[in-house]
Formats: C-alpha cells, structure tokens, sequence
C-alpha cells in the first residue's frame, strides 16, 4: 500500500492503544485511536477499513455507516448470511457506500482476462480453473468455526468464488467435497474441491487447501474457450493467451495482490458519488456460494446458492 502514501492518510485504531500508536508509526500513519469509537467520531476521518475477525463485521459496519463513514469491509462481507443481509440494509439506510475488499478482482491478470473474455477472444468460455495450495496454518480466531464462519473456503476460497462468478457468470449449481484434513485443531474444513455450474453451462473447477507444501506456484487460474485459452500465476504480471496457431504473453502491471486498485476505486466511488465495483450486495453473493459449498459439504450432494 506504499504506492498510496501521500494520496491517502491513514488513521489507525485498536483496542489496544499502543498497539494502534505502533502501527501508525509503521506505516505513516497521521493519527492513532485507542478505539474504534474513537476513531469514526472523529471529523478528520472520511472512511473505514474494517478488518476485524468476520463475526464482528456487522457491527463495525454499522458502527462505522451510524457516524455517517463509507466502509470498505474486509471479505468475507460477513460469516452468516443474516449477518450480510444486515449489512446490506445498513448502507442503504445510512446512504454510504460500503464495498467488500476482494482485491481478487482488482489483480491485473483478472481484469485482463475479463476484457478478453468481453471481447470475445477466447470464444465461448467452457471451463474455468483456480487452484492453490498453500501451506498456512490458522490459529486464534480462525481456527473456530464459529468465528471464522467456517475455515479455508470462507476464509480464502472465498476469492477464488468471486473471481470465478466474475468471469464466467454466477453459478447457480455448487458441489463441494472436503478435502482430508491435515491440520490439527482446525473446527472446519482445511481443503476442499468444489465444481461448479453456470446458468450457460461454464463449468468451474476450485482447489484450495491449506496444508500442502511446497506453495509451487502459490496460484494458477486457467480459462479455457472455444476459441483460445489464457493462464496465469497469481502474483506475477503477465498472463499467456494460446491458440491452434500460437502462444502469447500478455505483459500487466506489477501490482502483486490488487490491493491498490481496489482501494482507488473504492476511494473513486466516494469522490464520484456512485456505487463501487464491489458491493454489498456482491459480497454477499459470494458469501452465498460458499454456504452453497458447505451444504454440498454436508449433504454429498450439489447445492444452490438459493437454497
């Protein structure tokens, strides 16, 4: 976030005064609250980021849209879907914007592959494919499932949904396996595959866990087309588009996680007085697939995100 420095200023608040002190001086900070009250009370501050564990996301949301603050929201929106719905009636009520920070869809490669899909370049998508395996282990609040909503899925396969309804439509069919468990004193899944479906056929495919090592590569999405089909690791600036006929590279800008696009649009969408690209609501789609996912989970068998 150092390329914001100087566009943006940055407040920081904690419970825990010193430990808000410490992070301002970290990272340039102009202020520092020794409480979130503090902090949305007072007038110099326009907006929120609120990245607090899941299961309070609801409150700082309203305790941010009551004192009259946009609120971006860390992903997921929420760990319950009453909890997101909530949200969603409390930016309307209170008239501010409140986007869900999924930087997934602000990463270089996934625009890019968005436009090329608009345009028409890969044909008709068929099957879209994200996968990773990354060798993190959960602790304190993560590790229950009551607070994290859940485990890997909600936690990071969450992206991976996003990025997936994003460029290949909405699914409206979701089936989701856990994968075997290899970390102990987690409450909820640690990988899982999931198979998805479109109302136009494309089928998704998502494999994401938390306990394999080496991480080589971190993340690789593929998008296959009747056409043409395209590939790219997470994290590095560029992706490859191939053809009967040829192979090419597609050179991106350096941004490694998305980070700094989403919050100029979400900056953007204050200033212009408009709706960001990720709303609540959106945010609240994509919680709905990966409690689809726990269902399938919990049945063996594919579920809705209606359901």
């Amino acid at each position: 976030m150092s390329e914001l420095r100087g566009e943006i200023g940055l407040y920081f608040a904690s419970r825990d005064a010193l430990r808000a002190r410490d992070y301002a001086n970290r990272f340039d900070g102009v202020d520092a609250f020794g409480s979130y009250e503090a902090a949305v009370a007072d007038p110099r501050v326009d907006a929120v980021y609120v990245c607090t564990p899941h299961h309070l996301h609801r409150e700082h949301v309203d305790l941010a849209a009551r004192a009259g603050k946009h609120v971006l929201v860390e992903k997921p929106i929420a760990g319950t879907l009453g909890d997101a719905e909530e949200i969603v009636r409390i930016a309307r009520t209170a008239g501010v914007n409140v986007m869900v920070a999924e930087n997934y869809r602000f990463l270089p490669a996934v625009t890019e592959a968005k436009r090329l899909i608009d345009e028409g370049r890969l044909g008709q998508v068929r099957l879209v494919q994200l996968h990773e395996q990354y060798p993190f282990r959960a602790s304190g609040w993560r590790s229950h499932a009551d607070l994290n909503g859940g485990g890997v899925l909600i936690d990071g396969g969450i992206h991976k949904l996003s990025a997936l309804s994003y460029l290949a439509g909405f699914p409206n069919q979701v089936y989701a396996q856990e994968v075997l468990p290899g970390q102990p004193g987690l409450e909820a899944e640690d990988g899982v595959a999931i198979i998805t479906r479109s109302p136009s056929g494309v089928t998704g495919l998502i494999n994401h866990s938390w306990n394999v090592v080496p991480p080589n590569p971190h993340h690789w999405v593929s998008i296959s087309g009747s056409r043409a089909s395209l590939y790219f690791v997470v994290g590095q600036p560029g992706l490859k588009i191939s053809d009967a006929d040829a192979e090419a590279f597609v050179e991106l800008e350096p941004y490694s996680n998305g980070l700094v696009p989403m919050v100029k649009e979400f900056r953007e969408s204050i200033l212009q007085g408009r709706p960001p690209a990720m709303t609540a609501t959106d945010g609240m789609a994509d919680l709905s697939l990966v409690l689809a996912a726990h269902r399938s989970m919990a049945t063996g068998l594919p579920a809705g995100p209606g359901q």
